[in-house]
């Protein structure tokens, strides 16, 4: 075979196998669509962990909130019925008797494994400011797993409508 026939037969097989643009085009915003859902997913995923995170913190702070509550509560009846006797834990299961003597010094924790001596009025004050900010952190905790939720919601639908579109 001679060059010329060589060189002539090349643009013909060239021309057998067009790459249509259009064709091209289309891979191309499949790729972009794919590309999109797998971001959508990852932000859900990314969502559902962080609402996770959320509650979690929503339910320490909650149990914090009962124990300030029952402390305030215990001291007030307390306070008012002189000397009580009292199961104390001391750990392991184990309760023991003791008898509430004056609350003219308490103890109360505040925090980072500080504890300092307070009259009973500081006392009551202390926790009822705990309480408090315990309360304001359960409502932001609470506001923030509700937007987080409806952001899920959203994701979780626009993922459904995807799916149901591919199909």
């Amino acid at each position: 075979m001679s060059n010329s026939a060589k060189n002539s037969s090349s643009p013909r097989r060239a021309s057998r196998l067009p790459v249509s643009s259009e064709v091209t085009q289309q891979a191309q915003e499949q790729q972009q669509v794919q590309d999109q859902f797998n971001q959508l997913v990852a932000e859900v995923r990314m969502l559902e962990a962080y609402y996770q995170e959320v509650v979690n913190r929503q339910q320490t702070v909650s149990s914090a909130l009962l124990d300030t509550r029952a402390a305030l509560e215990a001291l007030e009846v307390l306070s008012k019925s002189g000397n009580s006797e009292l199961l104390v834990p001391v750990g392991g299961g184990t309760l023991i008797f003791a008898t509430a003597g004056s609350l003219d010094k308490l103890i109360v924790s505040v925090g980072a494994g500080v504890a300092i001596e307070k009259n009973l009025e500081s006392a009551r004050s202390f926790l009822q400011v705990r309480r408090q900010d315990l309360e304001k952190a359960i409502n932001s905790l609470e506001s923030q797993r509700k937007e987080i939720g409806s952001r899920l919601n959203v994701g979780r639908a626009t993922i459904q409508r995807i799916t149901e579109a591919a199909k």
